[in-house]
């Protein structure tokens, strides 16, 4: 008996062949981007292209470019024609679409006059009917600005600067110094800023304190574009700092009279201060002596006031004694007497 040769497949070609068919049958399709960014320079024209897998015509299809939100509309294609009403003021005027293969499902939007915030990422959407899908794109906008220009500011910290200046970058460029050897230097600052149409503005520093290496580079280079550009400065020799066989003895005298000059204001502060004791001593004994006096003169009218006192009593008692008639010589002298006492202690008290 004759044998037919065995014609079966692997169950897995089969399944792909399978859905292969089903997909040409139907109207499922995927829509494919750029698989690496786009990389535009400022200013010029780029596209952003999609296609759909299978191959079929896109048409009548809804077709729309956005940023991160669906209603941030770069273009729109609907019932065969643009629509500008959901479009962004940004973009009316400097977006169309390449329909050159649209019958072949593959299509695109031409960005004209690239700025700064077209960079960064897109989705364009596909829609038949109900079916949709999209994709991601990325689109990175370089500048590549003026310089590297280099400036010998002059002597710094034991050394000369130099200062390597760059503007109307984007994005931030990468900046290195190098020596004569191609050996590289780090900057001891950097400094960037940003103008109002998004470009930067960069300056890096360098001091050079090695006149055998005083030749050195500068080279500015965008992240996203290999081609860097160099400039090169030569600082001759009679600018760099002489070394003096004063420089050691100065840098020995000089802590110390740091020390002797920090001091001096301590020594003028401590002498006011006894300055300001001895005074204020001095006052509280002037007031002390004052309050003396004063304690002392109001004891003195107190004293003649009592005298004053003892005097209208005395006579008063000698005018009722007359009045009684029972004054007596005894009485007389000893009145005399006390008269006379009084008399002393009012001089005392004078």
């Amino acid at each position: 008996m004759v044998g037919f040769p065995d014609f079966s497949l692997p169950s897995g070609l089969f399944s792909l062949l399978f859905l292969q068919v089903s997909m040409w049958g139907s109207d499922t399709f995927v829509v494919i981007g750029p698989s690496e960014p786009i990389v535009a320079m400022l200013g010029a024209d780029t596209v952003l292209p999609c296609r759909v897998s299978p191959a079929m015509s896109v048409e009548n299809m809804e077709l729309r470019w956005f940023r991160s939100q669906f209603s941030e509309a770069v273009y729109v294609y609907q019932d065969g024609m643009e629509q500008v009403a959901e479009q962004l003021v940004d973009f009316k005027g400097r977006a169309e679409l390449v329909k050159d293969y649209i019958t072949e499902g593959r299509v695109g939007v031409r960005i004209h006059s690239l700025r700064v915030s077209d960079n960064g990422m897109y989705k364009c959407f596909f829609k038949k009917g109900s079916d949709f899908e999209e994709a991601i794109l990325e689109l990175k906008v370089i500048g590549l600005g003026s310089g590297p220009r280099i400036l010998m500011v002059g002597p710094e910290d034991e050394g000369i600067k130099v200062t390597c200046t760059g503007k109307g970058w984007f994005p931030q460029p990468e900046v290195q110094w190098k020596d004569e050897r191609g050996e590289k230097i780090s900057s001891v600052s950097e400094d960037e800023t940003q103008d109002d149409d998004g470009l930067f503005q960069i300056e890096a520093a360098l001091i050079v304190r090695d006149s055998s290496k005083r030749k050195v580079s500068c080279s500015m280079k965008n992240p996203f574009f290999g081609e860097e550009q160099v400039e090169t400065i030569s600082i001759p020799e009679p600018f760099f700092p002489r070394t003096s066989p004063w420089k050691a003895a100065f840098g020995v005298t000089l802590p110390i009279l740091g020390t002797l000059l920090g001091a001096v204001p301590f020594l003028v502060w401590r002498e006011r201060q006894e300055k300001k004791r001895a005074w204020k001593a001095e006052k509280e004994k002037e007031e002390e002596s004052k309050a003396k006096e004063s304690l002392k003169t109001e004891l003195g009218k107190f004293r003649i006031f009592f005298v004053l006192i003892e005097e209208v009593k005395s006579r008063l008692y000698a005018v009722y004694l007359d009045l009684t008639g029972c004054y007596s010589f005894s009485a007389r002298r000893k009145e005399l007497y006390q008269q006379d006492w009084r008399k002393e202690q009012f001089k005392a008290g004078k």
